[in-house]
């Protein structure tokens, strides 16, 4: 049996080390059963794989019978040497308290599992989505591991290790101990072990009904910070009292809403403020609400008129969806997010999908995931808003079979007890079965659910029907297809492990299409204006963060750029129409998707941080004068010949001297200084010819990196790319492939260079740049240096501001690839007077001018 190569890289990390607990990290579809098959056939050990459900133990059983040609059962008293189980047969706990052992809590069964675990001699277990483990089984394992030091233990996982909790990190660290081999996504995909695939956005509004019910949560919304921002309901306002509250005891989440209420006008901004990304969405009700809460419970205390007022905004609170609670306020019931996430719009768009991609091709296979079979039960406060069906996956059949452009799909739902589809379809799928009515959809209920899905796969699979619709929890873990060519995700599932796995369902290769390419959609509903409308758009943010597909430049990303670099995970965007049109026509040109991954490296092992830059780039005037003690030292002549020469000039400025006799001495000193006059005259025009671009700032800091030490790479490492929409990309790359960077590298370069061009903030060194405005020729324009008209101002950044010398060598590279001239001012402490005065005047300008619009963003490429 051929191996891939990370299945070999797999095999081999496993073979020398010197460990025998082994973490293997790698994507759906990449083959790790086989590795855990072959690392497991070696020797003679009782083998016991455990997996999260019944169809991938299935596959393991499968696996081992067709490498090894032994048999393998599922029978927890082990009869065989190879023996595939669920987590749940292990651990079927009694209702004990929790707070005795996991052991002691189990079902008889279970602990007889156990028994013979420990009874089994040497033995081997295989720990499949070990994710599964940590959060319901792990102390379980860790407690039966713990007894077992001799035995080996494999554990496979999809789901990337630093998107793992503390605690368990932890866990994690106990069982497995460090990685023993790992392969990420983008590099399989280069490889050509998984398709090529784009991530889209489907973005919707609420429907008319659900817009509504939005706007009567708005009118309260607004009227209840109309009552928090009064000024005759306290001794001390809100806002005065937020002014007079230190900044810098407030805990991050209350800062941030502070921060963003000054940016939108309401609060000036506050000492010790930085402003970044995550500010820039406007202000709403959830900001005021987190600087009110200290103040409503100081209010708790007051006067018997702040009492009543603060009890009648915690009346009010239900109304806008929170509470108050004894630690402060808190969400209540998120039904704006409920109304958002199950929104009829969504039906609306898997049918304008699969339509469309069945439009421009025929032989695509989509998968439309749902959280549930049958929807939940409705809040109250819903009622006539959703309908009862709404996020169900009987809901998203009736809609794609209902509707007249999609019925060339012959969408089909299955669920762990029920299949659908129109009458016609569902007599051709189970022909064995009476089917009752006409054309219309026919659910049939009971308990064939295994076979079920077999008849649905193959008909998906043979081409019977384009659309299967079904659960997260059935087809988004364990099923495989190799036909689907993509997912459309209408689930609220934003944990890293159900976004692994659901996309995993259309990135496997199909040995069929070799050139397939999968497209996943993420629909998402967003009412623009409306309190809390941007819930469901943070929900899409936090599926992709973390997660690296292929942009519409051709570069592989992480985060709500890679759908669309317009989007931003801080602010949802009001442009629907526009970006659904660009998102169809990504959609419809596989070729471009193809080509952008197969300009990967797949010998790259991990992403790259990068700085993305959008605005005008051209520095604004800053109104802050050059402040020089004098005209005459403003002249700054060089040599004596040169500084007699100066010395005239000044004379024949300050006095208005003209006649013939002065002008023919000044030229004689000017011409016999015109060595020293020279070279500064080449310097100064220089620096009057020379607009740094951003890549002239990116060099001056990875210089600087370079010369303190914290960077490998300067200057040579620096990658600008400017894309078609005018965003400059810049990052930091080693010389070869074989010698890459450290993420970490790459990070604080892109950090150090988001603070140069940034506004500043609070910084320990500040660092200036000339600027000489086009006033045309002028008086001995070239004989004598002359002053510029400004400086503009940038912050040093942190890194590089941590001690004298480092600032010093960031204002060498600074005067090296800035100014272009040697020997220019350097970095001016804050800690002095004049840095203090420069601050104080400077604090939350942005060298770039306040209108310029620039917009400075961090993103992780691949």
């Amino acid at each position: 049996m051929e191996l891939r190569r990370h299945q070999r890289e797999a095999l081999t990390a496993i073979a020398d080390s010197r460990s025998n607990r082994h973490w293997v990290v790698l994507p759906p579809g990449a083959g790790k059963t086989l590795v855990g098959v072959v690392t497991a056939a070696e020797g003679s050990d009782q083998v016991i794989a455990f997996a999260p459900n019944v169809a991938i133990v299935s596959q393991w059983r499968a696996a081992w019978e067709s490498f090894t040609g032994q048999e393998a059962t599922s029978d927890r008293s082990l009869p065989t040497r190879f023996t595939a189980l669920t987590y749940q047969s292990l651990a079927v706990f009694d209702g004990e308290s929790e707070a005795a052992s996991a052991r002691a809590r189990l079902h008889p069964n279970g602990r007889r599992l156990v028994e013979r675990l420990l009874g089994a001699g040497p033995v081997t277990l295989i720990l499949d989505e070990c994710h599964h483990l940590l959060d319901v089984w792990g102390g379980l394992l860790d407690e039966i591991i713990s007894d077992l030091p001799q035995a080996r233990v494999i554990a496979l996982t999809a789901t990337p290790p630093e998107l793992l909790t503390s605690t368990q990190a932890q866990l994690v660290d106990r069982l497995f101990g460090p990685i023993t081999y790992r392969a990420e996504i983008p590099a399989l995909v280069a490889e050509g072990d998984l398709a090529a695939f784009a991530e889209l956005a489907w973005l919707t509004s609420p429907t008319a009904r659900e817009t509504q019910w939005l706007d009567a949560r708005a009118v309260r919304a607004a009227e209840l910070i109309t009552e928090l921002t009064r000024v005759d309901v306290a001794e001390i306002p809100l806002i005065s009292w937020v002014a007079l509250h230190p900044f810098t005891d407030l805990p991050p989440e209350a800062a941030d809403c502070v921060i963003r209420l000054a940016r939108s006008g309401h609060l000036a901004m506050p000492e010790g403020a930085q402003p970044g990304e995550r500010h820039r969405r406007d202000a709403d009700l959830s900001d005021w609400l987190g600087v009110a809460d200290g103040w409503l419970r100081a209010l708790a205390d007051g006067t018997p008129a702040e009492r009543d007022f603060g009890r009648r905004v915690t009346q009010l609170l239900p109304g806008v969806g929170y509470r108050m609670t004894r630690h402060g306020i808190r969400p209540g019931q998120p039904l704006v997010d409920r109304v958002l996430a199950r929104s009829a719009s969504k039906a609306g768009a898997a049918v304008d999908i699969v339509t469309a991609t069945l439009s421009e091709n025929p032989e695509a296979r989509l998968l439309v995931l749902t959280d549930h079979a049958t929807a939940t039960a409705l809040p109250a406060d819903l009622d006539g808003v959703l309908e009862p069906q709404s996020g169900s996956a009987r809901w998203a059949l009736e809609a794609l079979a209902g509707d007249e452009a999609a019925t060339s799909a012959r969408p089909i739902m299955v669920t762990g007890t029920s299949i659908g589809a129109r009458a016609d379809v569902l007599r051709d799928l189970l022909p064995g079965e009476e089917i009752q009515g006409g054309d219309g959809v026919v659910v049939l209920e009971g308990s064939s659910s295994g076979e079920w899905l077999r008849a649905a796969t193959e008909a998906l699979t043979e081409g019977r029907t384009r659309c299967l619709i079904g659960t997260r929890g059935l087809l988004g873990e364990g099923w495989d297809a190799r036909c689907v060519t993509g997912v459309v995700d209408l689930t609220s599932a934003t944990t890293s492990t159900a976004i692994v796995q659901t996309r995993g369902r259309s990135l496997r290769s199909d040995p069929l299409v070799p050139s397939k390419v999968a497209v996943n959609w993420t629909v998402t509903c967003i009412a623009d204006g409306r309190v809390d409308g941007d819930a469901d758009y943070r929900r899409l943010v936090r599926k992709h963060e973390g997660w690296f597909a292929v942009d519409e430049e051709g570069d592989v990303a992480d985060g709500v750029a890679h759908l669309d670099s317009l989007l931003s995970p801080e602010e949802a965007p009001r442009e629907v129409a526009l970006l659904n049109a660009r998102a169809l026509a990504r959609a419809a040109d596989p070729e471009a998707i193809q080509a952008a991954w197969d300009a990967v490296d797949p010998r790259r092992t991990h992403p790259v941080a990068t700085l993305r830059v959008r605005g005008p780039r051209s520095p604004a005037a800053v109104a802050v004068p050059v402040t020089l003690p004098s005209r005459v030292e403003r002249l700054r002549p060089v040599g004596f010949l040169g500084g007699a020469a100066a010395l005239a000039g000044v004379a024949a400025l300050a006095g208005g001297l003209a006649s013939p006799p002065v002008l023919a001495i000044l030229l004689v000193l000017a011409v016999l200084g015109i060595g020293d006059a020279g070279r500064l005259r080449g310097r100064n025009s220089q620096a009057r010819r020379h607009r740094p671009s951003t890549a002239d700032y990116a060099r001056a800091v990875a210089d600087a990196l370079a010369a303190t030490g914290s960077s490998p790479v300067g200057a040579e490492g620096v990658v600008v790319e400017v894309t078609a929409a005018g965003e400059t990309r810049v990052r930091l790359e080693p010389g070869t492939a074989e010698q890459p960077l450290e993420e970490s590298t790459t990070r604080l370069f892109a950090d150090s260079l988001a603070e140069v061009l940034g506004p500043i903030t609070q910084p320990r060194y500040l660092i200036s740049r000339p600027i000489w405005d086009d006033h045309g020729p002028r008086l001995l324009d070239g004989l004598l240096p002359s002053r510029p008209d400004r400086l503009v101002w940038h912050q040093v950044p942190t890194e590089l501001g941590r001690s004298r010398r480092s600032a010093d060598l960031f204002s060498e590279a600074w005067a090296r690839h800035v100014t272009a001239v040697a020997g220019a001012s350097g970095a001016v402490f804050v800690g002095t007077p004049e840095g203090a005065g420069l601050l104080r005047a400077l604090r939350f300008s942005s060298p770039f001018g306040d209108s310029a619009g620039i917009s400075i963003t961090r993103r992780r490429h691949w």
